[in-house]
């Protein structure tokens, strides 16, 4: 390669790196909008003969879910009242059948993690339930767009159910 061309080459690079350096100065930020969804995992835990609940939900999300029960206006979700306000909620709009019967799931805790609130619940089962059904209703009294997923692993197979608008009971079939 002669000398002019390698010139050439280094000018194109600096220039190139240049404007895409300044393209990184000039782009505008990006709009995310935070959705507003749940995330509960439905897990057995052979060596407990437990089935084990976690729901993770954004906290600020769940002051305004407490806020419009309790017709506070401020809730502060780190005050341990508060946290079990939710769990109260939590069980009012979350539930477990089994075959048609309710799976009594008993509070375990919550704890604060980042700007989430996640809570932990269980039921103590001699075995893993065979037709699991559930209704999950969480904030979707309070947030019109409300997502929820629930990913249930009974066995080797994880199912994951999504619930939304006016979405019922639905079933985790085929995970034993």
């Amino acid at each position: 390669m002669s000398r002019g061309a390698a010139g050439i080459t280094r000018r194109l690079a600096l220039v190139a790196g240049g404007a895409l350096g300044a393209g990184a100065v000039w782009a505008p930020p990006a709009l995310a909008h935070r959705s507003q969804t749940v995330l509960t995992t439905v897990t057995w835990n052979a060596e407990r003969s437990t089935l084990d609940v976690m729901h993770r939900l954004h906290a600020h999300d769940a002051e305004v879910c407490l806020a419009m029960k309790t017709g506070v206006e401020l809730v502060d979700i780190t005050v341990l009242q508060n946290q079990a306000r939710l769990m109260i909620y939590i069980e009012e709009t979350f539930g477990l059948t089994d075959a048609g019967k309710a799976i009594t799931l008993s509070p375990l805790g919550a704890e604060l993690d980042g700007e989430a609130i996640v809570l932990y619940q269980e039921s103590k089962l001699p075995g893993p339930p065979a037709n699991l059904a559930i209704d999950d209703r969480i904030l979707r009294d309070v947030f019109d767009n409300q997502t929820n997923l629930v990913n249930v692993r009974l066995a080797q197979r994880t199912r994951t159910l999504l619930f939304s608008g006016r979405d019922g009971v639905k079933k985790a079939e085929g995970l034993l």
